[in-house]
């Protein structure tokens, strides 16, 4: 049996053939503005590692600038800080979706009117977030009911005559307890209207976690104050948008390789080769070392135990002294000098001896 409908515009009927094809064309319709939707929150989140799951420096820091966290510029003054990696007990439901791992910092105030122990993470382009608002949510608690400050800044970067930075954007006072709790706050950026960017590249805007503050920092801080105390931080997210919506998770690969735009570490065992190259002097092997582009041309250091040393197929050196030189945003030459037994124009490889080695490329903001 047919099962027919008339419209009621003209009395055309149509059949259940035709109506099940139209219902087709309007669920594929929605399934496609669904995942135009889909693609378009993407990377929504501007804080890179916000769920502080990278550490490639190491989960442990007492100095100032960045030193464990990836994208965690973890600064003080005067006062004193520990800064650690911390994990999730397995099942918790204190913060929803099961994160990982939290950040932790341990402060130790010491009274005077300038220092300071500061959580900042730069995002990079100050133009991104310039005259929109702006929600920041996070989850955090205290070893005691303390307050933090949260602030906003803009950078205009440096090289040339740039503006000068613009601070104490959105001061916020955030009252903590020693539970976790969702905290969110929206802020309207100032316009840029009229500044002048640094010929360097590296302009970018600032998002500040105070939690101990001399007084000249009152004005950026609510007057916050002095004080100790354990402050944990997890799933940070700057959106722009009027209200915060889901911490946005990226994938462990993802999330790594936007932290290696900024810093990359390579860890050799001893032993561990790290390039093939060429000798060019019977005392000094060189090759080149490909990575993925950086924000910018790397500073290169090495560190560790161990140093790089240089061998053929018949000869080799128990040590040598690294450099890098012709260091673009994804290639640089690494040259070892001081090795003994080479043969210039023969292969040769790159390799750490004497313990574990470490290459960093910094191109952070």
């Amino acid at each position: 049996m047919t099962i027919s409908v008339k419209t009621y515009s003209n009395g055309e009927v149509f059949d259940a053939g035709d109506l099940n094809a139209h219902l087709a064309t309007m669920v594929n319709e929605i399934n496609r503005l669904a995942a135009i939707h889909t693609e378009n929150q993407k990377a929504r989140n501007l804080i890179i590692n916000g769920d502080f799951s990278v550490w490639q420096r190491g989960i442990s820091q007492t100095s100032s600038g960045y030193g464990s966290d990836d994208r965690g510029f973890n600064i003080n003054s005067g006062s004193t800080k520990v800064h650690t990696q911390q994990t999730f007990t397995l099942g918790q439901t204190d913060v929803p979706n099961n994160p990982k791992y939290y950040s932790r910092t341990v402060v130790t105030s010491v009274a005077n009117v300038a220092n300071f122990v500061i959580k900042n993470h730069l995002i990079e382009g100050v133009h991104k977030t310039a005259g929109k608002t702006v929600t920041i949510s996070f989850w955090a608690k205290a070893d005691a009911a303390k307050n933090i400050a949260v602030e906003l800044t803009q950078n205009f970067g440096s090289g040339g005559s740039p503006s000068s930075a613009v601070n104490g954007i959105g001061v916020s006072t955030i009252a903590l307890t020693t539970s976790w709790a969702l905290q969110t706050i929206s802020v309207a950026m100032p316009s840029i209207t009229g500044k002048t960017l640094g010929t360097n590249g590296d302009d970018s805007q600032g998002l500040l976690f105070w939690m101990d503050a001399g007084s000249n920092a009152d004005a950026r801080t609510n007057s916050l104050g002095q004080q100790s105390g354990t402050f944990d931080i997890s799933n940070l997210q700057l959106e722009i948008a009027a209200a915060a919506t889901d911490f946005e998770y990226i994938n462990e690969a993802d999330q790594l390789a936007r932290c290696q735009r900024y810093f990359r570490r390579i860890d050799l065992v001893s032993g561990a080769v790290l390039l093939v190259g060429q000798a060019v002097l019977t005392t000094r092997s060189q090759g080149p070392l490909l990575f993925s582009p950086m924000r910018g041309i790397p500073a290169i250091t090495f560190s560790g135990a161990g140093t790089l040393s240089a061998a053929i197929a018949t000869a080799g050196s128990a040590g040598g002294s690294p450099s890098a030189l012709l260091i673009s945003v994804d290639s640089a030459f690494i040259r070892v000098d001081g090795a003994a037994g080479l043969v210039a124009g023969e292969a040769s490889s790159i390799f750490a001896v004497g313990g574990a080695v470490e290459v960093n490329l910094n191109a952070e903001l």
